[in-house]
């Protein structure tokens, strides 16, 4: 399919070896460029930000990993987040990578910047039946109040040790669901212009 101006910035909630969101995050990315979009795998984990200080941004400033963050997600036109459930609730990882992001670089800067204007894609794999129902919740209710658009029917892979089988490929069934999710992001995406 033709390449599109539009780009997806994706994040996994599990910074774990061998994650099945990690995974599941993957192959909708690859979903996603196989409908056109530009792509960009973000590794939250590698990036160690610091948990969100008021006084060190005070004294300090904005972090410089938290500012190029910060640019990427402003260039990026929308999102796609992998998120495991941890205790009912998506991960610290996560909220502490918004946290920082709410941040204002400067007067100058608009107020949520890093999510203007977002759409989101969000799913969620667990070892579990519950498929992350409960962290796809929280998760949408946190995005909302950012002012991010959140596609409806968020995908939840259950029992992902068995989705993933030893040729780490998922059913054609999950597929199509990433399929589905990656041509409606960038439906809305294109209708948002």
């Amino acid at each position: 399919m033709t390449k599109t101006s539009i780009s997806i910035l994706g994040l996994s909630g599990s910074t774990r070896k061998g994650s099945f969101n990690t995974k599941l995050l993957t192959a909708a990315l690859e979903r996603a460029e196989n409908v056109g979009a530009r792509v960009t795998h973000l590794d939250l984990g590698s990036i160690n930000l610091p948990f969100y200080d008021a006084d060190l941004e005070v004294t300090s400033g904005l972090p410089g990993k938290v500012r190029d963050l910060k640019k990427q997600f402003e260039e990026a036109d929308g999102l796609i987040i992998a998120t495991p459930e941890y205790n009912g609730f998506f991960p610290g990882i996560l909220k502490n990578c918004f946290d920082w992001l709410t941040r204002r670089t400067g007067p100058e800067d608009p107020i949520l910047s890093a999510f203007n204007g977002k759409v989101a894609g969000l799913m969620s794999a667990t070892v579990g039946g519950s498929g992350g129902i409960r962290a796809l919740t929280s998760l949408t209710s946190q995005l909302h109040y950012l002012g991010v658009t959140v596609l409806p029917r968020p995908f939840s892979l259950t029992h992902a040790g068995k989705a993933f089988s030893d040729i780490q490929t998922l059913p054609v069934d999950s597929l199509s669901a990433l399929d589905d999710m990656s041509v409606a992001l960038l439906h809305a995406l294109r209708k948002s212009d």
